[in-house]
């Protein structure tokens, strides 16, 4: 996941030739307002709703009103291609992952250490990543419940909002119905296939067939996966004096790259 910067793409054809380069939504939102800066407005009400669908039905239509609204963006953002940023043509499940916004915190963080030596740096790396670590292995090992407390969050919610829908196979959300198979764990909204997390019409009928909406989540979810992620330890470098260093490598000489520094990133 990167912004569309030709030397990311380019290093990511090299370096990662079979892996799937998605572009971030929010970065490709700014190029278009860039781009159409007239349409700056049509472009944020319409852009994001698209980006975000799960079902290709439901794309099609927002895709459509964006189009309309701005003509000449249709072409620019089908050049692009349309599994690079949108969730429901993604050839592999993206789950709520769509933007940079991950590396972005990552760097503002890392800002004021960038200018340290480049042991100190990797020290300060270690240091910040070891009490992330910790904290986040005794929030996980505090949980109570059978899922993570954001799923857990998340299932409460839907579930509250499945008190007005009707209860059946054929479920009707507003004046939308949506179609679920619970034999092959589909619906429709096709939320429920992409999340691997039970959709608002799936868990009306789980609540329906007394089926149990935990058995519908995926395991990934499960406070035993979460507390599996931060159990690992990130162990401190040790002195350089306690280094074991193979005879073949204690007297090679590691130069930096001989590369040409151009202008941009």
């Amino acid at each position: 996941m990167s912004d569309r910067h030709r030397s990311i793409c380019s290093a990511v054809e090299q370096a990662f030739p079979k892996a799937f380069h998605g572009i971030c939504m929010y970065h490709l939102l700014n190029n278009l307002k860039t781009k159409f800066k007239s349409k700056s407005k049509e472009l944020e009400q319409h852009y994001i709703p698209a980006a975000k669908s799960y079902n290709l039905q439901e794309f099609h239509v927002l895709f459509y009103t964006l189009c309309s609204a701005v003509p000449s963006a249709k072409e620019y953002l089908e050049s692009v291609g349309l599994d690079r940023w949108t969730r429901s043509h993604a050839p592999y499940r993206r789950y709520n992952i769509m933007t940079t916004n991950i590396s972005e915190s990552f760097n503002a963080v890392l800002v004021k250490v960038r200018e340290l030596p480049i042991t100190a740096f990797i020290n300060e790396v270690w240091l910040l990543c070891q009490i992330w670590f910790q904290q986040r292995r005794t929030k996980a090992n505090g949980c109570s419940s059978r899922m993570s407390t954001d799923v857990e969050k998340k299932l409460e919610q839907r579930r509250d909002r499945t008190q007005t829908m009707d209860y059946t196979f054929d479920v009707l959300n507003g004046d939308r119905n949506y179609c679920v198979d619970m034999a092959l764990w589909t619906c429709t909204c096709w939320k429920f296939q992409l999340d691997q997390l039970p959709c608002d019409h799936v868990l009306a009928v789980a609540w329906k067939t007394q089926y149990d909406p935990y058995d519908l989540c995926s395991l990934y979810y499960t406070r035993d996966f979460w507390c599996e992620t931060y159990r690992g330890v990130i162990q401190p470098i040790p002195h350089i004096s306690s280094w074991v260093v193979p005879p073949a490598l204690s007297t090679f000489q590691l130069n930096p790259p001989d590369v040409r520094t151009i202008t941009g990133r």
